[in-house]
């Protein structure tokens, strides 16, 4: 017998073909296919008669009237239209429906509609009204047929989900599965209305109503609020599992014990050539206090480009290590390793602690992996910097304590377990430069304490960026190579693609070192170069051998050059928002005035309007903002990467009070009932192991 676990390729109509289709829609259960929601809705509730059609010239609109004649016309290049007179009983209209032919093949492309469309029967016609030369038309999307006028249609005088697609299912099939769907299984689904509290005017409907009304409201406003009673106790089940995963590691108490002896840490400050912004010290406090707990700190340390996250990040490790501890730094890439090394040995200097980078690069020598992975085990390096390497089996460590890790989504999940696995109970700071709304970071980092730095250190010039031509862009930037500045040309591809019309970065490396920048050095760095290439080509940019830097978004992140004032993006219409800052912010790392110039096809108003969201503003966290408005959580945190959770009716921008709401009351539930052992938690005990059983382990880190 079929439930909510069954596999969709049991389900009518489906089978295993289809089942593979839904699946890429994310529909693998009964489950999925229920809560399988509409992207938008079609109001076919109004029909419009035929005389007023001539007002919805382009826009969607609903007609019925009884079918006539029916003529078929050859257009070029094998495009066909088939058009059907629709009579209302005054007035008369065509309905438009266009094919391709095959030449080679003798098939009516049409046969199917000419058999539904019975002259004498009724339709209802859904589409775009064209009012031309000759008469108004409609071109149809949907359509259906009734014998007689007294006839209830299926898809008409009602609102209408919109599923989304993929080739092969098609809306109306969706539509039937659905419908089907509903019928058997919606009225089991489980319900945790009744242990929510009333919230802000969200109907407190039941699971199976809520679902029904997603599917198939009355309004658009019930539909809504359907959703949002829905999103309710899906944002409580997500925020209950960050509330117990919480609870379950202030009951591991650990072992490693801080005092602050200021033996490092004065020494550190006082070299320092700058006093600590208001944020950074905040930032400090936070992080002492958790490391002085006697729980292990999981925090998140988030800040915008150039914020001073290191700074911040550095304290913590001079913390532990003064205690005796150990300290691993993990960074994405091998040049972000780097630099933080470069940063660390120099801001550390005269200070008796032993730093080492450890990458696939500097182990890959027998004698010299051999010494470091002894230094690990014995105690000596106190400060381990490096990339995945540090993860790997073969690295132990003698007392390791404080795990960071930098740029933090660039990890998979299971990575960032496995560098946590590296200690008994470490205390764990995760670090992003990617600024993250807050209704977006509590559900994407929800077991996780958060300190912001939003303060940029004092004497940085904010940088200017335009929206530009290439000549104007290298104009400028060939005057700033002749002051002695450096420029980066960052690219979305490294080599040319037959399918996409992009500049690419070994091509136009080419060009531009015979070209615009002949009387220059030029160098070339991607992602596809061997560890040692892109070393050695970072090394002599830092060192001034090159003038320009041909790039692909591979020095998104980490490449702190002082003398580097101009950032170059090519198609920058292929980029998000949040991307670009993080590009621009490779430059403006000294005390000069940097430029960034967005080369792009203004083609479309909404490419000009997210360009224009850069060029007006520095900030960071505005920029994520309308970053997330026009990409979506999916998109903008990278989810195959992230395992950021995706939700079913949820909407991290129209329900952040939701969150907030439903984050308070699951520290309530969870203190209440750790175990969720009461009678009326069963339902919730249960939903929650559902989700989230494989999950609560790694829930903590990210």
């Amino acid at each position: 017998m079929l439930n909510l676990d069954s596999g969709i390729q049991y389900l009518k109509g489906i089978g295993p073909k289809r089942a593979l289709l839904f699946e890429k829609l994310g529909i693998k259960t009964v489950d999925d296919m229920l809560t399988f929601f509409p992207v938008q809705y079609q109001d076919r509730t109004k029909i419009v008669s035929i005389i007023d059609i001539n007002a919805y010239n382009q826009s969607q609109s609903c007609i019925f009237g009884r079918i006539g004649k029916i003529y078929e016309k050859q257009l070029s290049k094998g495009l066909c239209i088939l058009s059907i007179e629709i009579f209302d009983g005054v007035y008369l209209t065509y309905a438009r429906f266009f094919r391709k032919r095959n030449s080679y093949f003798d098939i009516d492309v049409f046969a199917s509609i000419k058999k539904a469309f019975k002259s004498g029967t009724f339709a209802y016609i859904y589409g775009g009204v064209k009012v031309e030369i000759g008469g108004n038309f409609i071109d149809v999307d949907d359509y259906e047929i009734v014998k007689n006028k007294k006839d209830n249609p299926l898809s008409f005088n009602r609102i209408i989900p919109v599923y989304p697609a993929v080739e092969g299912l098609n809306q109306k099939f969706i539509r039937e599965v659905v419908k089907n769907v509903l019928e058997l299984f919606c009225k089991s689904y489980p319900d945790i209305s009744g242990l929510i509290p009333d919230f802000d005017g969200i109907p407190k409907l039941n699971s199976s109503l809520a679902i029904q009304k997603i599917h198939y409201p009355d309004s658009l406003e019930n539909a809504e609020n359907a959703r949002r009673s829905f999103a309710l106790q899906e944002f409580f089940i997500l925020e209950l599992a960050f509330s117990l995963s919480r609870n379950n590691i202030e009951k591991n108490r650990k072992i490693q014990k801080y005092e602050i002896q200021k033996t490092l840490l004065t020494t550190f400050k006082n070299n320092l050539k700058f006093e600590f912004t208001k944020d950074q010290k905040k930032a400090i406090n936070n992080i002492f206090s958790d490391m002085q707990s006697m729980y292990p700190m999981n925090r998140m340390l988030m800040g915008d480009v150039g914020s001073g996250k290191t700074i911040v990040a550095l304290s913590a490790v001079l913390l532990a290590v003064e205690n005796g501890y150990q300290t691993m730094i993990i960074a994405p890439t091998e040049i972000l390793a780097e630099q933080h090394y470069l940063t660390v040995s120099n801001m550390l200097a005269g200070l008796d602690v032993e730093i080492v980078l450890a990458t696939s690069f500097t182990l890959r020598k027998k004698s010299e992996r051999k010494k470091i992975l002894a230094g690990f085990e014995n105690g000596d390096i106190k400060i381990a910097i490096g990339t995945h390497s540090l993860i790997e089996n073969k690295i132990r460590f003698k007392n390791l304590s404080l795990v960071i890790v930098d740029e933090q989504h660039r990890f998979g999940v299971m990575q960032k377990f496995a560098a946590l696995s590296k200690a008994r109970s470490p205390d764990i700071l995760m670090m992003t430069s990617t600024p993250i709304p807050r209704s977006l970071a509590m559900t994407a980092y929800g077991g996780m304490d958060i300190t912001t730095i939003r303060q940029l250190p004092p004497g940085r010039i904010p940088i200017k960026t335009y929206s530009s031509s290439e000549q104007f862009a290298y104009i400028n930037t060939i005057e700033e190579l002749r002051n002695g500045n450096q420029a980066y040309v960052v690219y979305p591809l490294v080599e040319e693609s037959d399918k996409l019309a992009l500049k690419s970065a070994v091509r136009e490396s080419e060009r531009l070192s015979q070209t615009w920048f002949k009387d220059f050095k030029v160098g070339l760095l991607h992602g596809k170069m061997k560890p040692s290439e892109k070393n050695e080509i970072m090394q002599k940019f830092r060192n001034k051998e090159f003038n320009v830097l041909i790039s692909t978004t591979v020095i998104e992140v980490g490449i702190d050059i002082p003398d580097a004032t101009v950032m170059i993006i090519q198609n920058a219409e292929r980029f998000g928002l949040s991307e670009i800052h993080q590009l621009r912010g490779r430059i403006g790392r000294g005390f000069k005035q940097s430029y960034a110039y967005l080369i792009a096809d203004l083609g479309t108003e909404s490419v000009r309007k997210r360009l224009s969201v850069v060029t007006s503003t520095n900030d960071g966290f505005k920029i994520a903002e309308e970053d997330l408005k026009m990409r979506g959580p999916g998109e903008f945190m990278g989810t195959g990467q992230h395992g950021f959770h995706k939700f079913k009716a949820g909407d991290l921008i129209k329900d952040a009070n939701i969150i907030e709401f439903t984050k308070d009351f699951a520290v309530k539930v969870a203190k209440s009932d750790p175990y969720l052992s009461k009678d009326e938690n069963a339902v919730l005990k249960k939903l929650l192991y559902k989700r989230f059983s494989n999950k609560m382990k790694l829930v903590n880190v990210g």
